[in-house]
């Protein structure tokens, strides 16, 4: 029979290669959690990043096109044929935003999809409406011998343009800037969801911080 040290000699060694086992275990499980968390917060101040810019054009838009016009009756026909200027990221990366689904907060998942389909639609009014402006109500002014800046009376330049013309101007108009100021409020309201969002699932890790100027939004 097996003498006593030498039990308990084996009995050591077996708990010296669990142990080990056990700890590089752990090690591995708590890497692993922190390249997760890592990619996780990444994917969110990315997302954070994206809502800032897209506010961001559209807030410039605002500024530039919409107030100068804002109220005004004719706002629907001066209002500058322009395109927003887009640089930096405009969409989400819906795969590494999943993370979302999985914890108590998947709601902010749909809110941020919601909010770059909105800013689509906004972009895609603000194409559609200065397309008409170059397109049509240029061109028809120039035939009718209207040099650019010339002032007319609105009525005379509603049948210049057209009837049909001038109430796609109109529905779009109104729509375009009722979208952008909901946009840049909903925007916000979506960058402060998925902030909280975050600071509940990793509380120790840090997210991005930006300042949303909010004094012109309606």
């Amino acid at each position: 029979m097996p003498e006593l040290k030498d039990l308990l000699s084996a009995v050591v060694t077996l708990l010296a290669t669990f142990t080990g086992a056990w700890a590089a275990f752990a090690f591995e499980r708590s890497r692993r959690r922190d390249d997760e968390e890592t990619r996780n917060v990444g994917a969110a101040n990315r997302a954070l990043y994206t809502l800032f810019n897209l506010w961001n054009v559209l807030e410039q838009f605002r500024k530039s096109v919409i107030e100068p016009h804002r109220g005004k009756r004719d706002a629907w026909l001066n209002l500058a044929a322009t395109l927003p200027t887009k640089s930096g990221l405009a969409t989400f990366e819906a795969g590494e935003l999943a993370f979302l689904l999985q914890t108590p907060h998947a709601s902010v998942y749909a809110t941020l999809m919601l909010e770059e389909q909105r800013f689509a639609s906004a972009i895609s009014l603000i194409e559609t409406r200065s397309s008409i402006v170059l397109n049509d109500v240029f061109r028809a002014l120039a035939q009718a011998g209207v040099m650019v800046g010339a002032a007319r009376p609105e009525a005379e330049v509603e049948q210049i343009i057209g009837i049909d013309t001038t109430r796609k101007l109109k529905v779009i108009t109104d729509s375009l800037i009722k979208n952008i100021d909901e946009d840049l409020l909903s925007i916000v309201a979506a960058y402060e969801e998925l902030q909280k969002s975050m600071k509940i699932i990793y509380p120790e890790r840090k997210l991005i911080q930006v300042h949303f100027g909010l004094e012109g939004a309606k």
